[in-house]
């Protein structure tokens, strides 16, 4: 058989496998028995169908008018993501399928899978070895339980090809394709969605990156304090390179998102916000026993979670917390963990002969102990000296790094296993392992319900103790695999020489040579075979029999997660037949908003769900659930007096909750600003703060008055003084899209048209004749500086946007162009070889 068909045949089982059992694990989400839940369901699916239902109409949108009257929603990054944009392929009738959504979210999951397993393959390790470290990949606790966060997950899942790309740039030790690949896979990343993710990808990616170059450089002959410190200097430069190449190639994501962040509530987090969802050290147990502390599903079988962390904001706040059940998860299965432990029993012999794999080991406490935030130490240092740590929440995220490298240990352990090289001591660390699975059970047991008072409740106490027999009842099984494929292995095998590790030399001393090349072409580029070992068929029964047990013991613990109960287009259905209602209204009376309020206060899902306004069009409302609070709603929400948050968000439709009688009444609210109003009574205020004051109390009667800030209005010239005797006007509100309107106006006397629209910069008014500005705090204004009469159109186009598609545009060609360059380049000294 060529290399060529071996190669063809590997991946062939490789994605057999991989599509098989994510058919398994996600049947139900698969086929229409289960659906979105939770964040999915509020969130991911309004947000994916807002796109493509857009896209399918022509058009791109940069606003989303329905939710917190109105956000900007060109600044979120996932819009940009190729395979989001390609939803809206699927859009029929105007409407996205929540099926087809439940079908990306699998298939982004089969796209990392690949990913993962080219990067094993990459490291020279034997097909057995790098199935099974997929299989951990795939269906480890980060991904089952963060496709509740599907944007994180699909961030992450680029990490394998990103080190992939750096393990070729470090053999080849010269500046070639492999760095735009790096660029433009690191790219793909950050347009997935979650900065987050990109950020702990990074810090992974640049450490693994100068690992390599000091294994492959430590046995040089030139090896001397300076040739280390311009070793260090070159490798350096490159990652600048690429870090900058990506963040020119990103401009338009990165600035767009800075700036939301920088005017949202999340800007002013300090250390007691960012920390809050810290991994508690009592959480660790979910590392042996993953549903120890109960369960959150989709359909809300089985006992249910109570390990909240009582010492955090957010259950002060909730008095609560499903989501530390996904947030604090980090299981990687039995076989990962004892993959951890053997290796580390073992790590003189991976250090001399699997070195590079030395390195997934040593990052394991590292990141575990990042993971521990504010309860550990390292967070506490990185918050504030490492770039980015400060931006982002809950640390216990930058598990998926400790999950990534526990699937990598897993092929590596299976790999020696498999080809009998390094030798590996068992017995110890099953031993211990198995000791720790005695002494947890035992002391739950007898000391659970003094360290847990949850446990001296029967029902959770057997429980818990069940969840840690299964897992020892794993690990049991999967050790004597173990032992028997080492011995089969041993009895029936001869050694076989190993490989240099990973195929990064070291026997170069010069440091700009080039390592030999093994093989020709594309096929021993992408998939570097090494010697398969192995013991004849038994051997390959025993090992299929453990990597279908390491996907059993996850699919028991994660594969209820995602099975909720609820089909999002019942759950977002017009129940009351309200919509076409609502649209009638609009077109006779003008636009409006719906408010659902409780007892008078106002509140959310009462008749509607909340970001139903992605949904439908004519659906416009105060609440939704978005990654970005604008920090000048935050202060409005602050106030106290409710009729005046409704007056000024131009609510036309409310529905009240009597918490008494269990009714809920609707009736129209007809003590609400229109859309569009003309003010010649102008009022400045230094601040936002004596503005709100001012409203709450009723100081500033906003039906008369409007409020403005007084740097604003020096900056335009607006006069802070009486209205004018006898002066009139109107204005006339004309929606066209979400990010466009006409305002239609006559004045007899200069003012400004306060628009009941969220402020943010961008919007223009006739291209920028009138400034737009802040009114009544959050809200727009445009300034009118004489009286006259005229239609004004209010167009949503961010600057910021299209520098940044400048920037990123130019970059994208300009490393198109070098490829194509390097390219033909090396064609052409191929074709001089090869004469």
């Amino acid at each position: 058989m060529t290399k060529l068909a071996q190669i063809l045949k590997e991946y062939g089982v490789a994605v057999a496998v991989l599509a098989g059992s994510l058919g398994v694990f996600y049947f139900g989400f698969l086929n229409g028995r289960c659906f979105l839940w939770e964040d999915l369901l509020y969130m991911t699916h309004p947000a994916f169908s807002y796109l493509a239902t857009s896209l399918d109409s022509g058009r791109f949108p940069l606003w989303l008018s329905g939710v917190r009257c109105g956000i900007p929603f060109f600044s979120e990054p996932w819009i940009y993501y190729p395979p989001v944009l390609a939803l809206s392929l699927w859009v029929q009738n105007g409407h996205l399928s929540s099926l087809i959504t439940q079908w990306y979210l699998v298939s982004q999951l089969f796209l990392g899978g690949l990913f993962a397993f080219l990067f094993l393959r990459s490291c020279r390790l034997s097909l057995y070895a790098c199935i099974t470290g997929m299989v951990v990949f795939v269906f480890s606790a980060f991904l089952s339980l963060r496709i509740i966060h599907s944007i994180m997950g699909h961030t992450f899942l680029w990490l394998p090809l990103e080190l992939f790309f750096v393990r070729r740039i470090v053999e080849r030790r010269r500046m070639g394709p492999d760095i735009i690949y790096l660029i433009l896979s690191i790219w793909m990343s950050l347009l997935a969605g979650f900065p987050q993710s990109v950020v702990y990808n990074a810090y992974f990616l640049g450490a693994y990156w100068l690992f390599l170059v000091w294994h492959r450089d430590q046995a040089c002959e030139h090896e001397t304090r300076w040739w280390w410190i311009g070793a260090g200097f070159r490798e350096c430069a490159k990652m600048v390179m690429v870090f900058l190449g990506v963040g020119l190639l990103g401009a338009f994501v990165l600035l767009s998102g800075l700036q939301s962040w920088g005017m949202s509530h999340r800007q002013q987090f300090g250390f007691a916000q960012i920390a809050d969802l810290s991994l508690p050290w009592y959480y660790l147990i979910h590392g042996l026993a993953p549903n120890f502390f109960g369960v959150i599903n989709g359909d809300g079988s089985g006992v249910p979670f109570w390990g909240f962390n009582k010492d955090t904001l957010e259950y002060a706040t909730w008095h609560g917390g499903a989501w530390m059940y996904w947030e604090f998860g980090f299981y990687a299965g039995q076989l990962a963990l004892m993959a951890i432990f053997v290796l580390a029993f073992n790590v003189r012999r991976l250090w001399s002969e699997r070195r590079e794999m030395v390195f997934f080991l040593a990052v394991l406490p590292v990141v575990l102990w990042l993971m521990l935030g504010r309860y550990g130490g390292l967070f506490n240092i990185f918050y504030h000296i490492a770039p980015g740590f400060s931006m982002f929440r809950t640390p216990a995220r930058i598990g998926c790094l400790f999950d990534f490298s526990a699937a990598v240990l897993t092929a590596v352990l299976v790999d020696a296993l498999w080809k009998g090289q390094p030798i590996l001591k068992l017995k110890r660390p099953l031993l211990a392992l198995g000791g720790i699975y005695v002494v947890l059970f035992f002391g739950v047991l007898i000391y659970g319900g003094s360290i847990f008072p949850e446990l001296n409740d029967p029902r959770f106490l057997h429980h818990a103790l069940i969840q840690v027999g299964i897992s020892a009842m794993f690990f049991a099984v999967m050790a004597v695999l173990l032992v028997w494929i080492k011995r089969l292995v041993e009895r029936h095998s001869a050694p076989t020489p190993y490989p240099s590790p990973e195929g990064i030399k070291t026997r170069s001393c010069k440091p700009n040579s080039s390592p030999p090349r093994r093989g020709k072409g594309w096929v021993s580029r992408i998939a570097p075979i090494g010697s398969e070992g192995g013991a004849g068929w038994m051997a390959r029964v025993l090992v299929w029999a453990l990597i279908a047990i390491t996907f059993l013991d996850l699919y028991l613990a994660f594969h209820k997660f995602h099975q909720g109960r609820t089909k999002p287009e019942e759950y977002y259905a017009d129940r009351n037949g309200l919509m076409p209602q609502m649209t009638k209204l609009r077109e006779q009376q003008g636009s409006f908003r719906f408010a659902q309020l409780r007892d008078g206060k106002v509140s959310e899902e009462l008749v509607f769900p909340r970001n139903i306004g992605y949904l439908y069009p004519s659906y416009e409302a105060l609440e939704g659930y978005i990654l970005f609070n604008l920090k000048e709603f935050t202060r409005l929400n602050s106030m106290t007096n409710e009729q005046v948050r409704l007056g000024i968000q131009n609510v036309g439709l409310i529905a009240n909750l009597d918490s008494r009688t269990r009714q809920v009444g609707l009736m129209r609210y007809t003590n609400s600003l229109p859309r569009a109003k003309f003010y010649h009574d102008i009022r400045v205020y230094d601040d936002e703060k004596a503005l709100y004051a001012d409203l709450d109390s009723g100081r500033l009667d906003y039906h008369r008055t409007l409020g403005v800030l007084r740097e604003e209005c020096v900056k335009y010239g607006v006069a802070n003084s009486a209205p004018p005797v006898n002066a009139q006007a109107q204005a006339h509100f004309t929606p066209v899209n979400s990010d466009e309107y006409q305002i239609s106006y006559q004045t007899t006397a200069p003012g400004i048209i306060f628009i009941s629209e969220s402020f943010y910069p961008g919007w223009q008014a006739d291209g920028g004749r009138y400034p737009v500005i802040h009114a009544l705090g959050a809200f727009k204004g445009i300034v009118i500086s004489e009286a006259g009469s005229g239609v004004i159109t209010v167009k949503f186009s961010p600057r910021i946007l299209w520098t940044g598609l400048l920037v990123s545009g130019t970059t994208l060609c300009l490393l198109l162009v070098t490829l194509a360059a390097i390219m033909r380049r090396e064609s052409r000294k191929r074709e001089a070889r090869g004469g």
